[in-house]
């Protein structure tokens, strides 16, 4: 049975109007195709609606008892229609975004407080979460879209790279090793790092593993001994109190005046990684994605990041 709304309705207007002709000009369609459409409605229901003659159109029995039900139907679809619309508008204007806690701490303020400003009426909501979870969420619909480092190709999911960072050596603003850190912006070489316990990531965490693995391959050894931490805000905490130095991404490099840390960037080689954007494949996204996609890498670009990137699925 393949009945439509435009059936229900056409039917509610001749009973109302009693007439095929006054019902078609009401419904703005010719008297032949309201008649067609009446047809159809009896051949799929398998009953006679109407008693027709030259001077009066009457309901029959089964038409009688299809008027309260097509009355219903009208009823409830045109209540929910504007509350449809209302909810797709949300969507139009919504976006939900999951990133990691460092990044969320120190990049996504920045691009909120730009938003306020370039798109008012968009509804932002940032979900701090750790990086599974962030896949997770992205593959379920519950995000619109996942932020962070995703090397490798997640299942269900479209990965765009947005910009390369750089790794930076980190120490409290009142350590003896800074003055090793020589240029401005300054900077120290991989074989240069100071033979003192780093406070590190755990040796499962994918951006250690690539930290040691160049660290092995320069030309000192570094000690044992260090503090091994679960998240890059803890790392940052520890060195600003003086715990030990430590290596961290340089969008999470904290920025201003006061901070209690000082930065060198991290040279001979300077170690890149990509940063991505991660969406649902096949999902239709929300219009205001690509505002926010531009200005995410107006605050990166103010920070000193890379930019670069089309979309890879």
């Amino acid at each position: 049975m393949n009945l439509s709304i435009r059936h229900f309705k056409a039917f509610l207007s001749v009973v109302h109007t009693r007439s095929f002709t006054r019902a078609a000009e009401q419904l703005h369609i010719s008297q032949p195709g309201l008649s067609l459409m009446m047809q159809d409605m009896e051949g799929q229901l398998a009953c006679r609606l109407f008693e027709r003659t030259t001077r009066s159109v009457h309901l029959t029995a089964a038409g009688q008892r299809l008027v309260p039900v097509a009355q219903h139907v009208v009823d409830e679809v045109e209540t929910i229609a504007p509350v449809l619309s209302q909810l797709s508008e949300e969507r139009r204007r919504t976006l939900r975004v999951g990133a990691t806690p460092i990044f969320s701490a120190s990049v996504m303020p920045h691009v909120y407080m730009k938003l306020r400003v370039t798109q008012p009426t968009l509804d932002l909501h940032v979900f701090d979460l750790p990086k599974p979870e962030v896949e997770r969420r992205v593959r379920s619909g519950e995000l619109d879209c996942g932020l962070g480092i995703f090397p490798r190709h997640v299942p269900e999911v479209s990965r765009r790279p947005l910009f390369e960072f750089d790794f930076l050596y980190v120490e409290c603003r009142t350590a003896p090793l800074r003055l090793k850190a020589q240029g401005r912006p300054r900077r120290i070489r991989w074989d240069d790092l100071p033979d003192v316990p780093f406070v590190e990531l755990h040796p499962t965490s994918e951006l250690q593993q690539l930290i040691d693995k160049r660290k092995t391959a320069s030309k000192r050894l570094r000690p044992e001994g260090g503090i091994r931490m679960n998240n890059l805000e803890s790392l940052i905490g520890m060195a600003a109190a003086g715990v030990g130095p430590t290596i961290i991404p340089s969008f999470a490099a904290p920025v201003g005046p006061d901070v209690p840390v000082v930065t060198a960037l991290l040279t001979d080689p300077v170690l890149s990684l990509g940063f991505h954007l991660i969406t649902k494949r096949g999902r239709e996204q929300p219009a205001v994605l690509e505002a926010f996609t531009g200005t995410l890498l107006e605050v990166i670009a103010e920070r000193g990041e890379r930019t670069y990137g089309a979309p890879e699925n």
